[in-house]
């Protein structure tokens, strides 16, 4: 079986507290995206990618989170954008981040055990740059919940050549108790499915609810021309 990711569920925040009232604090504009961390060679942070393309250099990192040398990796991140360097570079600060759940679909043969199907409720789901970005609510206890993405099915259309692909959430909530609720973020890379041509493909992403029912969103995908 292929590894299965699973994800520490946290809900990010950030807050900040102020000596008194009338201290004159600004409270600074902090985002919370996902985004992709680029590292140099050290391992640390260098560069963050928003979903639009732009790319912001890293100042400074409060998480001071390191992943392999000169690697990616996708994240939700509260950052907060400072002045540009005299060269004109956009530079951010880093307050927290989380590593998203980002594996590569796989297909059903792949889960040894099954694919298993544990229900969550999509909170927002979009698609982002050659991403689809998504906010789950998972109820849980203390018990640690496995996620992956399965694909289904993918078809070609011989005249067109678009695909359409099919995809299910992968959810493995083991024997934990609905006690509460937190938020999990997932990001399906789609690249691959692009990758010896440009044109769209038609994407399907099937989740199963606490409610007992299946829930399908359906996407059009545009390839990044980078």
């Amino acid at each position: 079986m292929k590894k299965t990711f699973h994800l520490v569920l946290l809900f990010i925040s950030f807050l900040f507290f102020s000596c008194g009232e009338d201290d004159g604090y600004v409270y600074p504009s902090v985002k919370l995206e996902f985004l992709t961390a680029e590292s140099g060679s050290d391992g640390f942070l260098n560069y963050l990618v928003t979903d639009s393309g732009e790319r912001l250099e890293v100042s400074e990192d409060l998480s001071e989170t390191q992943i392999d040398a000169n690697s990616s990796v996708r994240i939700v991140s509260n950052y907060e954008e400072l002045d540009e360097t005299e060269e004109g570079a956009k530079q951010v600060k880093v307050y927290a981040l989380l590593k998203a759940v980002s594996p590569q679909p796989s297909p059903a043969s792949d889960f040894a055990d099954g694919v298993k199907t544990d229900p969550a409720d999509v909170l927002s789901i979009w698609l982002g740059r050659d991403y689809l970005n998504m906010t789950l609510s998972i109820k849980m206890q203390n018990g640690k919940h496995l996620f992956h993405f399965v694909e289904n099915k993918v078809e070609t259309d011989e005249t067109t050549g678009c695909q359409t692909v099919y995809l299910t959430l992968y959810h493995d909530a083991g024997d934990d108790l609905e006690a509460f609720t937190r938020r999990a973020y997932l990001s399906v890379p789609l690249s691959k499915y692009t990758e010896n041509n440009t044109r769209e493909t038609i994407v399907y992403f099937s989740v199963n609810t606490y409610d007992g029912e299946v829930k399908q969103y359906f996407f059009d995908y545009t390839p990044t021309s980078n």
